[in-house]
């Protein structure tokens, strides 16, 4: 089996740390490449990097994590990658806390250090960057980021698309809907309505998400 890691930037290099631990204990990959459709990169740091049609061809035996921070993005690439046939890797750093009542779906990267506790939910396609904290019953939709050293609270429900910054805490028992971004350092009190942009203590709505990006308004 070979890894894809779709996206050769710097969250790919990060992602490719996790997977080479992950292959050091487990051996679970022959190799490790990225895949990107920029076809003028053709290796980062000694990786060599194809795009996913020619890695598609090249190796019938492939499994791609997507290494893209932008929730609609990551949506975009993960239903091509599972309309091609390709199975969405599952990459959890050997150094998380995952309780064994935690259900994780596939495509989710967990990074180094983070804690998941009692009866949660991981869709398809979740990020969470490291030393993160989910709390008990936590419901967190597809295709979410959740940021580094946020501490989500027990029993939130967190929509499909929602980027969590880093650094960002929220009290229990909340729900944040669909295509809320919440900025770095935010202290949520209250549910957020679907496709509102948050930040600050107490977190308020600034403004709606039309373009529904983070690092770039579509």
């Amino acid at each position: 089996m070979i890894l894809g890691i779709f996206g050769a930037s710097a969250l790919g290099r990060e992602v490719n740390i996790i997977a080479r631990k992950i292959n050091a204990i487990e051996n679970r990959w022959e190799d490790i490449i990225y895949i990107d459709d920029n076809e003028t990169i053709k290796d980062v740091m000694g990786v060599p990097s194809y795009t996913f049609d020619a890695a598609r061809e090249r190796f019938p035996e492939l499994e791609v994590s997507i290494a893209v921070g932008e929730p609609v993005t990551r949506e975009k690439i993960f239903n091509r990658i599972k309309e091609s046939g390709v199975k969405c890797a599952t990459l959890i750093h050997p150094g998380v806390y995952i309780d064994e009542s935690t259900f994780v779906g596939e495509g989710v990267t967990i990074c180094e250090g983070v804690t998941i506790t009692s009866c949660v939910r991981i869709e398809d396609d979740v990020y969470v960057q490291p030393h993160a904290v989910i709390g008990h019953d936590i419901h967190i939709g597809r295709h979410s980021v959740i940021g580094s050293n946020s501490e989500i609270g027990g029993a939130n429900q967190i929509g499909e698309r929602v980027f969590i910054g880093f650094m960002v805490g929220t009290l229990q028992g909340l729900t944040i809907g669909d295509d809320v971004e919440i900025s770095a350092g935010s202290i949520v009190f209250r549910d957020i309505e679907p496709g509102m942009i948050v930040m600050g203590n107490p977190a308020r709505v600034i403004r709606r998400n039309e373009g529904r990006g983070v690092f770039s308004k579509n």
